[in-house]
């Protein structure tokens, strides 16, 4: 807010401010010259100033903020109930002195000052709800994939799901081995959404290996895991480890989204993360470096509601073997404050998720769960489907972490429940 419009608004508080107190003023005096006891006379006041505030500023002074409709109730219930303690307790404490014109003052101008605190507060919180009510207008829940480009199989997968409509979007590791037919098969297709999926935890790179050598296993695979890279964030940035990490990674992230331009040179660049390595803070720092020619337009982030209904026990159980809830904990903590960072840089997210607690178990239950919960302000429902087990699938020597995954007949399983939608 420019220094005028705060001058503004500083000036309408106090105007208002300067009604709320004298409608106080009058009954406090007016219930005074009747003989009113004065903790009932200053009560009286308290609450007819609070209801002239509660709508006045919520319509007049924060406008900006509301859009022109009232505070929701709690806050006047808050500011009610502060003003009750302080009005029955503020006489007490003035002793003698309440009565003196000091006193009266005093007993009118302390909710003044709170009541600046509290409608402060309620007209951040009223400009927070309009930005979420706003996301939830922007679309309905949508279904995405990761991992395109992978191998032929889940190419196949994603683009029938794609065709058939059960798929809105998709991730691509790009230095995978059939990235290239992904590419060539999604110019095909313009209206499927895709994102670049930033991999830093196997597979090639897509920098010059003898330039990133701390980014690599002994067979030239990129092995910087999650956790890994939680540890090394850790390290002072004038360590010298840290800093060669630093720079290194900067080279692979910029290869990793050059390569992406080249595979898709018509396709806004959207990131995400494999392993969701791109909200960790030392990756984070990284992307927020990034030169104007290689800035996203969205980054994906993992706000995740917890779901309380609709789970089966047998799932929930399964989920916390794999350590489902550890995740949710730690990634909701590393994404905290992350879309506000990103809507002041002027890039787009998701406004919900879906896809950490059961990953690599979206099954119907847990889809109609994410339904039931986005459906009002939409969000995306993460999947990874493939039909055929690729334990075995020499092409994905190079991807440990994905051979073992994709070797899961939920591959399949998911790929199903996500065909059976559009059925």
């Amino acid at each position: 807010m420019g220094v005028r419009a705060k001058l503004a608004e500083l000036m309408r508080y106090g105007g208002v401010g300067v009604l709320a107190a004298a409608i106080h003023a009058l009954v406090l005096l007016g219930g005074e010259w009747l003989g009113w006891p004065l903790a009932l006379a200053n009560l009286l006041g308290f609450l007819l100033a609070s209801v002239w505030g509660y709508l006045a500023h919520a319509l007049f002074t924060f406008r900006e903020q509301t859009g022109g409709t009232t505070f929701p109730r709690r806050w006047l219930l808050i500011q009610t109930s502060l003003n009750v303690l302080v009005s029955l307790l503020l006489p007490g404490w003035l002793g003698s002195w309440a009565r003196s014109a000091g006193g009266t003052l005093v007993m009118v101008f302390t909710p003044t000052a709170i009541n600046y605190v509290l409608w402060s507060l309620a007209a951040r919180h009223s400009r927070a709800r309009r930005a979420r009510q706003a996301a939830a207008a922007s679309g309905p829940v949508r279904f995405h994939a990761d991992d395109l480009g992978l191998h032929p199989a889940v190419n196949a997968t994603i683009l029938e799901l794609c065709d058939a409509g059960a798929l809105d979007s998709a991730s691509v590791l790009v230095a995978a081995p059939a990235a290239a037919a992904a590419a060539e098969a999604c110019a095909q297709r313009p209206d499927f959404e895709l994102s670049l999926h930033l991999c830093l935890s196997e597979g090639p790179p897509a920098a010059d290996p003898a330039r990133i050598p701390d980014l690599l296993d002994a067979r030239g695979r990129l092995a910087l895991g999650f956790g890994r890279l939680l540890l090394l964030g850790c390290l002072p940035p004038w360590w010298p480890r840290r800093r060669r990490i630093d720079a290194q990674l900067a080279l692979e992230l910029q290869a990793q989204i050059r390569r992406f331009q080249e595979l898709f040179p018509t396709r806004p660049l959207r990131l995400d993360g494999h392993q969701h390595v791109h909200l960790t803070p030392l990756v984070w720092q990284q992307l927020r470096q990034l030169p104007p020619a290689l800035q996203p337009i969205w980054i994906r982030s993992l706000r995740e509601p917890w779901p309380w209904r609709g789970i089966p026990l047998a799932l929930w159980w399964q989920g916390c073997l794999g350590l489902g809830p550890i995740k949710w904990l730690l990634l909701r903590l590393l994404n905290r404050g992350r879309a506000a960072e990103l809507a002041r840089r002027g890039i787009a997210t998701n406004s919900a998720f879906c896809g950490v607690l059961f990953t690599g178990r979206i099954d119907a239950a847990v889809i109609a769960s994410a339904q039931r919960q986005l459906r009002s302000g939409g969000g995306m429902v993460l999947a990874h489907p493939a039909r055929g087990l690729l334990a075995e699938a020499a092409e994905l020597q190079a991807y440990p972490l994905s051979r073992r995954f994709y070797a899961s007949p939920w591959r399949a399983r998911e790929a199903e429940v996500l065909m059976r939608r559009t059925r």
